[in-house]
C-alpha cells in the first residue's frame, strides 16, 4: 500500500500552471466535500494562472494553514479500484490526526461495498510516529511494522505516497517540489464544490511505484477535502474527506499501537534490523 514545495513558474500549453523547483451507509455519503470550519485569515481567491496564484503559491499557503492545525477528525470514504481487472472496493469509517510531535493518525474502517454487497468491517491502521499497525477485528488478526528505527527519533512523519494512505495532513512545501513537479488545474464540474486542484507527477530521480497524485484543497479552509493517486499497476485510489474538524481534543489511546493480548488473536510483528546488521538482500514485508 502506498504515503508536499521555488521560484520558476512556467506555463504549459495546456490549462495548468507548472511549478518547478529552484536550480542548485448502506447510503453513501454525498460526494460533494466541503471543509465545515469557517473561513479565517488564511482564506484565498479564485484561481488563476499567475504569478500570485499559482501551484506554488498554493502549496506555500497550504504549508502555512497546516502550522496551524494540532488534531483533525474527518469522515473517510476510500476507494480502491483496480483499473486493469475492473474491480472496485469502497470504504467508510473515521480519520484522526494528531500533528504531535510525533505526528500520528488512526483510521478506523466501519462499513465496506464491494461488487454492489455492503458488510460491516471492524478495522484500523494506526501509526504512532514510528509503528503502524493493522488491526481487524472481523479476523482477530493484527500486524504491526516498524517504520522509525529504535535508534533513530521519533517524530518522522511518513511522506505522501509512502504511508498506506495518501492523504496531505501536513505538507512541506520544498519537499514537495524537491520530488515531484506540481500543477495547478482548471477547476472542472467534477472537483469538490470551491475546491482547487494540484497535480503532482514525481520527478525522474524519485522512486515510487506511483505515477500520479492529484490533491483538492477547500479554497477557503485550506483543508484537504479529496485525494487520488495512481500506481504503475493501474491501481487507483480515491479518498474524499467530509465533516472535517480541527484542533478538538482526541483521546490519547486512540494512537496505541499494541498488539492485542486476548485469547483468540493472531498477531505479527515487523522489526526493523539495525541498519550494521541488515543484509543487503534483506526484503521487508509488504504492508498489505
Amino acid at each position: 500500500m502506498r504515503h508536499l514545495l521555488a521560484a520558476a513558474l512556467l506555463i504549459s500549453t495546456s490549462t495548468a500552471c507548472s511549478a518547478q523547483p529552484k536550480e542548485a451507509e448502506p447510503e453513501a455519503p454525498a460526494e460533494a466535500v466541503q471543509a465545515t470550519e469557517t473561513p479565517d485569515a488564511h482564506a484565498a481567491q479564485p484561481t488563476t494562472c499567475s504569478a500570485d496564484n499559482s501551484a506554488e503559491t498554493w502549496l506555500e499557503k497550504i504549508e502555512q494553514r497546516a502550522t496551524d492545525i494540532q488534531t483533525l477528525n474527518a469522515n473517510l470514504r476510500y476507494d480502491n479500484n483496480q483499473l486493469l481487472l475492473g474491480d472496485e472496493q469502497r470504504r467508510f469509517g473515521k480519520l484522526v490526526y494528531d500533528a504531535g510531535p510525533p505526528p500520528r493518525f488512526a483510521i478506523h474502517f466501519d462499513r465496506k461495498m464491494v461488487d454492489g454487497h455492503w458488510t460491516e468491517p471492524d478495522l484500523y491502521y494506526i501509526y504512532d510516529g514510528r509503528w503502524l499497525l493493522k488491526r481487524d477485528h472481523e479476523s482477530k488478526s493484527a500486524v504491526r511494522y516498524q517504520l522509525v528505527p529504535d535508534d533513530e527519533e521519533v517524530g518522522g512523519e511518513m511522506e505522501l505516497g509512502e504511508g498506506p494512505f495518501p492523504i496531505p495532513l501536513n505538507l512541506k512545501k520544498d519537499k514537495v517540489l524537491a520530488r515531484f513537479e506540481v500543477e495547478l488545474v482548471e477547476p472542472t464540474e467534477d472537483d469538490p464544490e470551491n475546491s482547487v486542484h494540484l497535480k503532482l507527477t514525481p520527478r525522474e530521480d524519485h522512486e515510487t511505484d506511483l505515477t500520479q497524485i492529484d490533491l483538492w484543497f477547500d479554497r477557503e479552509s485550506l483543508l484537504p477535502v479529496k485525494v487520488s493517486s495512481l500506481d504503475d499497476s493501474e491501481t487507483q485510489t480515491v479518498v474524499l474527506l467530509t465533516k472535517t474538524q480541527v484542533n478538538e481534543a482526541l483521546p490519547d489511546q486512540a494512537f496505541d499501537t499494541a498488539l492485542p493480548t486476548e485469547p483468540g488473536w493472531q498477531t505479527d510483528e515487523n522489526l526493523i534490523a539495525p541498519k550494521e546488521a541488515a543484509p543487503a538482500d534483506a526484503d521487508a514485508k509488504p504492508i498489505e
